[in-house]
């Protein structure tokens, strides 16, 4: 086994302690029973590290408050959910949902659900799609509160519905300071833009990046000059749409984190893209993207 922080086989690291103390006439009972122990509480903290907690939150009541007696199934035939085991910002945790198979007119993702267990409010969004979306994989960031379950909530046109889940290790996320004084956040709110990463010819599977400059404050947060708390200001309806075609709707929440952004894909017809974007004050916001440009719209 290898000890992971120090990159030491514990075998060979044992073995050659052995050697040496032999060699010195060092060797003693308390010695190796020093090294035993050592080894017993690695062993025991690597099984521990792979054990996931039970979930709770989950099984209790949160289930039956989302999605009430319907029967989830397990998804991991259909998709994966990427999520960090650690994540390295808790305010801006990345999770990327992958399907191995295309939307089609009889068979397609209607909806996907982002839940955050822990979170003061567990739902993060709620997508909506369609078969002009070509293949419903995505990716987005939110943040998180404590250590929880991350979960991918499928359902299918049919109905059925589908979960994968994962947890992550990560705390403070829902209350941690913008990234941004007020004033610069406010100065640049509302502003857009979409990078297309990848196109073709009309008609085939485009992927694109939709960014949205957008505090998205929690109502956990604290102005950090005046210690006064920031009223609850977030992105929480959001459409993108081709020759008037939905490709996306998204009902995001506070757990979405600050300047949202969300990477998608799209059966390309040529044709800008339209978005539209709307806030928990009731401001709107909207533009049009040609597909000519990588970025439009300074943000």
């Amino acid at each position: 086994m290898i000890l992971n922080f120090l990159d030491i086989d514990l075998f060979k690291f044992y073995n050659y302690l052995h050697i040496m103390t032999t060699i010195f006439k060092l060797k003693n009972s308390y010695f190796n029973l020093f090294f035993a122990v050592l080894f017993a509480l690695v062993n025991f903290s690597a099984v521990a590290k792979d054990k996931s907690p039970e979930p709770v939150t989950w099984n209790t009541y949160l289930k039956e408050a989302v999605f009430g007696e319907d029967i989830i199934n397990d998804g991991s035939h259909m998709f994966s959910l990427d999520t960090p085991y650690r994540a390295l910002d808790a305010a801006i945790v990345p999770i990327s949902i992958n399907f191995s198979t295309p939307q089609s007119e009889e068979y397609f993702v209607k909806s996907l659900t982002l839940i955050v267990d822990e979170n003061p409010s567990p739902l993060v969004s709620k997508f909506n799609f369609t078969p002009k979306n070509g293949n419903a994989s995505l990716t987005t960031r939110v943040r998180i509160d404590k250590y929880t379950y991350v979960r991918a909530v499928v359902e299918m046109n049919n109905g059925e519905k589908y979960m994968n889940s994962n947890f992550v290790k990560a705390a403070g996320g829902c209350s941690a300071p913008s990234l941004a004084d007020k004033d610069a956040v406010m100065a640049r709110l509302g502003k857009m833009k979409m990078k297309f990463f990848e196109t073709g010819n009309s008609n085939s599977l485009s992927k694109a990046q939709f960014l949205i400059s957008h505090p998205n404050y929690s109502g956990l947060q604290f102005n950090q000059l005046t210690r006064a708390e920031i009223p609850a200001h977030f992105v929480n309806y959001i459409k993108i749409e081709q020759d008037n075609e939905l490709i996306l709707e998204a009902y995001p929440d506070i757990s979405l984190s600050e300047d949202p952004a969300i990477t998608f894909h799209f059966h390309d017809s040529g044709s800008p893209l339209k978005v539209t974007v709307e806030d928990s004050e009731g401001k709107n916001y909207a533009g049009d993207f040609p597909l000519s440009s990588v970025a439009s719209k300074k943000f």
